[in-house]
């Protein structure tokens, strides 16, 4: 930032282009597309996976989801998506929402700004080509809000979007138990982070097992899981 005096004031220097970004999303609390007040909409949770599409677990998680009648958001991977573009097609087909997760999950903070941009810009073009539509959504890889990456994202349009209950299906803490116990917990409004990719850092198998008994009790709990397309409605 670059900046002048006027009458021993210091203002920021004419050609200084602020730019206000909106904060991230990391709770729906009630849906304002108006097709879903009749649907007990204020009950709507966001079920978001991470990383993939991955060809062992996406099918999978897809079909429980499908057993459920449970919509959810798939925060995919550039490269990934390059990799098993049918996938991204399946995920369509079945009436999820699509959203940018970067093109190779490389650390925000370890890389260059112009390097972080053609991260989330390479991604939005992989996934315009595949299906038909340029993503609304965007997740920075981590939750980690390189300020480059989100300019970007609401240069194309995109929402950024986090999440307010993490299932941590990974690491050391992403056992069956606790990812049962930590579902059991997601409340109305929550935008609940899971991962059905990168196996190697993630538990994605795990959450498979754990989904059909948490979708079970969802109808119990008056909880809906809609996607965030259906949340917001068409784009304006």
């Amino acid at each position: 930032m670059s900046f002048l005096f006027v009458n021993n004031k210091m203002q920021a220097s004419p050609d200084f282009n602020l730019v206000s970004l909106p904060p991230p999303m990391r709770r729906v609390i009630s849906p304002v597309n108006p097709d879903l007040i009749d649907t007990n909409a204020g009950h709507s949770i966001c079920l978001t996976f991470d990383d993939g599409p991955d060809p062992a677990y996406t099918p999978k998680i897809l079909d429980v989801l499908a057993d459920y009648d449970a919509k959810a958001t798939f925060f995919v991977l550039g490269e990934a998506a390059s990799r098993f573009p049918h996938l991204v097609e399946q995920i369509v087909k079945a009436g999820h929402a699509i959203g940018n997760h970067t093109y190779s999950h490389r650390h925000p903070w370890l890389m260059s700004a112009e390097e972080a941009k053609q991260e989330v810009s390479q991604a939005s073009k992989v996934l315009k080509n595949i299906t038909g539509s340029a993503p609304r959504w965007f997740r920075p890889p981590f939750g980690r809000l390189r300020t480059a990456m989100r300019e970007q994202a609401h240069a194309e349009q995109m929402m950024t979007v986090l999440w307010s209950r993490s299932i941590i299906d990974w690491g050391v803490f992403g056992t069956k138990a606790g990812i049962s116990r930590r579902l059991d917990k997601i409340k109305a409004g929550d935008i609940v982070l899971l991962h059905d990719g990168r196996p190697e850092h993630n538990r994605p198998g795990l959450t498979y097992q754990c989904l059909p008994q948490f979708l079970r009790r969802l109808a119990d709990k008056s909880l809906i899981a809609h996607n965030l397309d259906e949340i917001f409605g068409e784009k304006k």
